[in-house]
């Protein structure tokens, strides 16, 4: 089978030339053929000879640009691992110019790259293009790329981040200057939902399935017109009045921050933390007892209310998880946390908040820990549930505090911050600023040097995908932490890899100890809630 692409020659007065080479074809001369082409894959009857790179698989299945079959690439583990094909050095020469084009559907920027080694034989990295897919295709095109010196030149297809799979169509290397047709990037113009380049009546049909169905790629984006990040009925209402003549723009909803907030941020946080920020903590702290779901029995919190509070007024919510073996208390005092909030509140540098304290260990069998690690990390792993079965509809039903993932926060030193990461992974669609510090391992299957840890989910979970990334996803880890080590780094590292945003904070000297968690706390608490930087 052949697919026909048109090119338009550098330097030709008229007319455009069909490419047609066929599938996987080499010119064994090293030429071009009479279309101008070196290479033409189409991955209808194979993969042309190209092959997972890193731990990637590449097979041929469905999805294509054009005719029935495209290059699957699935399996990836990192943001370099794809799919990629070795350049035959007796037709593609060094110091030679070159056009290139490859068809991408993917998530989030997709990169066409090439390795090589130059003349010292170190292995050297370069992109020829780049550009961003929302699940549609997009072509990856330099037209006039000269290959560098050195040798074994590969090109393979990336990702900027994350692991998820995508698909490649239409790979051809042509002649110098051809400029090779593709898919046409995805314009996002909000409210514009099937892309045609204007927003009317014909929009509709797909927004009104998108409520009961959900929407993807670039017509979620286009939809999301008030920016929270979700498709709802609020932007379908203002879509439909500016279709009516009823608006002239789409309104922001302002309560929450940018896209680009912790990218914004990053440059601000520090392992270092002012003497100012510790002074004597204010508020009040009031202990309450809640009924859970989860452990068949009442168990307890402590909430403190910031200096200035006033019941007439609503508030963010900021629950804080304790250590392995600790309660409701163990958090309140050492830590720095309401000293933190107290004086950041009261410097302006943050915003004022309820802060509730929790009893983590979660057991319908036992009121309190056994003292046996292993037997307990069920219970605490059970705060899952507790936490927006019970926990939350007390706390929200007996204080003035906001509601939404954008105006809840969770955080937690050790095993509490274990169970943050997990909470905010799992409860993505109700917590939307997640803080760990010194988080304790067992998220995913491991070994310490205490126990065997079963885990609560595997590596490739690790990770919180749209429309539910959180604001902030805050890590710290003690260099002299030696009992989690580099778990920390691990839990960042792999939402990386998955591509979730996120902070480490790598605090020199930190042991495993409020000298870690008192930089997480700093940070954390100076930064969520805000919509004003």
């Amino acid at each position: 089978m052949r697919k026909i692409f048109k090119s338009v020659i550098a330097g030709m007065l008229a007319g455009t030339a069909a490419l047609t080479a066929a599938s996987g074809t080499f010119c064994a001369s090293g030429a071009p053929d009479e279309s101008d082409l070196y290479c033409h894959d189409t991955f209808e009857s194979g993969t042309d000879g190209w092959e997972g790179r890193g731990g990637a698989s590449a097979a041929t299945a469905g999805n294509a640009y054009a005719g029935s079959k495209a290059l699957a690439v699935t399996g990836r583990k990192s943001e370099w691992h794809g799919a990629m094909k070795a350049l035959d050095p007796d037709i593609y020469k060094a110091g030679e110019t070159y056009s290139f084009s490859v068809a991408a559907a993917g998530s989030g920027k997709m990169m066409l790259s090439l390795q090589y080694t130059d003349a010292s034989g170190k292995t050297v990295y370069d992109h020829l293009a780049d550009g961003n897919s929302y699940g549609d295709y997009i072509q990856l095109a330099d037209p006039n790329y000269t290959l560098p010196s050195g040798t074994d030149h590969i090109l393979y297809v990336e990702t900027e981040s994350g692991t998820g799979d995508f698909s490649i169509d239409e790979a051809i290397i042509a002649k110098a200057g051809t400029e090779i047709d593709g898919p046409k990037p995805v314009v996002i113009t909000p409210g514009d939902v099937n892309c045609d380049g204007y927003i009317d009546v014909f929009d509709m049909p797909m927004l009104r399935k998108g409520l009961t169905d959900g929407l993807s790629g670039a017509a979620s984006k286009a939809a999301d017109v008030n920016g929270d990040r979700k498709y709802t009925v609020a932007d379908t209402v203002q879509i439909a009045e500016f279709i009516l003549g009823q608006r002239s723009e789409f309104e922001k909803d302002t309560t929450l921050p940018p896209e680009d907030y912790m990218d914004r941020i990053r440059s601000m946080v520090t392992a270092t933390v002012p003497s100012s920020a510790l002074a004597k903590a204010e508020g009040g702290v009031e202990h309450i007892t809640y009924f859970s779901k989860k452990a068949n029995r009442n168990k307890g919190a402590n909430v403190w209310l910031p200096p200035g509070y006033d019941p007439n007024e609503q508030y963010p919510v900021l629950y804080v998880n304790h250590g392995y073996g600790g309660d409701e208390g163990s958090m309140v005092n050492g830590m720095g946390v309401r000293e933190i909030a107290t004086n950041l509140i009261k410097s302006g540098e943050a915003v004022p908040m309820i802060i509730v304290f929790t009893n983590q260990y979660t057991d319908p069998q036992h009121e309190k820990q056994t003292g046996n690690g292993q037997a307990d990390v069920p219970g605490y792993d059970n705060f899952v549930e507790d936490l927006p079965d019970s926990l939350m509809p007390y706390i929200e039903s007996h204080y003035p505090v906001k509601t939404g993932r954008e105006n809840t926060a969770v955080a937690g030193f050790s095993m509490g911050g274990r169970e943050s990461l997990y909470i905010g992974i799992k409860c993505c669609d109700k917590v939307g600023y997640i803080g760990g510090g010194a988080p304790a391992p067992g998220i995913f299957p491991t070994r310490d040097q205490f126990m065997n840890h079963p885990g609560v989910m595997s590596k490739d979970d690790m990770r919180i995908d749209p429309p539910y990334s959180p604001y902030i996803l805050m890590i710290a880890g003690g260099t002299n932490d030696g009992m989690v080590n580099d778990y920390p780094k691990q839990y960042s590292d792999l939402f990386t890899q998955h591509g979730t945003d996120n902070i480490y904070i790598s605090v020199p000297g930190g042991g495993h100890d409020s000298s870690t968690v008192i930089p997480l706390m700093y940070n954390f608490i100076r930064f969520i809630f805000r919509t004003d930087i």
